[in-house]
């Protein structure tokens, strides 16, 4: 998948995650009742601690981090070495303040959700080394990482519409 690519998905998956739970939701049935770690807040529902996580910044850092996707994509076509160098490093923040954020409550979007912060993280990291020494193995390896990042971004987004509801 390439960087263009990678971007309007990233795009799509904030545009479906900013509008989740705006619509009343059904409760879970036993089938869908997502797992809930023991830390979770007891009084509130595995749901409202899902939409309580979006609403209390997760949300926010998937706009950042779509934000980031967008500006790096846009730097990449066409090749803008200098716009490299400012995006590449300001998404490896954002990816690190989101890892450092709230946890989700669920267990398999706790693990997707850190796998896609992990896998962009390290596309960023190729991508600023690749900014700095022109280094195409480092924009081969930035894409490949990158598509597989938003892979487990897919995912979260695809389990919380399960859970929450579009």
């Amino acid at each position: 998948m390439n960087t263009r690519t990678t971007v309007a998905v990233a795009a799509v998956l904030f545009i479906s995650l900013a509008g989740c739970g705006t619509a009343e939701s059904k409760t879970p049935g036993p089938a869908e009742t997502p797992t809930v770690e023991a830390a979770s807040t007891p009084s509130l529902s595995a749901v409202d601690q899902l939409r309580n996580w979006r609403d209390t910044g997760g949300s926010d850092q998937l706009s950042t981090i779509t934000a980031d996707l967008t500006a790096v994509n846009k730097d990449s076509h066409p090749v803008n070495l200098p716009g490299l160098r400012k995006s590449c490093p300001r998404m490896t923040a954002d990816l690190e303040a989101a890892q450092k954020g709230d946890p989700m409550p669920d267990k398999t979007l706790a693990t997707r959700w850190s796998l896609a912060l992990e896998h962009l993280a390290a596309s960023a990291a190729a991508c600023a080394q690749g900014a700095n020494s022109e280094d195409q193995a480092s924009f081969d390896t930035m894409a490949a990482e990158m598509s597989i990042g938003t892979e487990h971004l897919v995912a979260v987004n695809d389990r919380l519409t399960e859970i929450i509801g579009s």
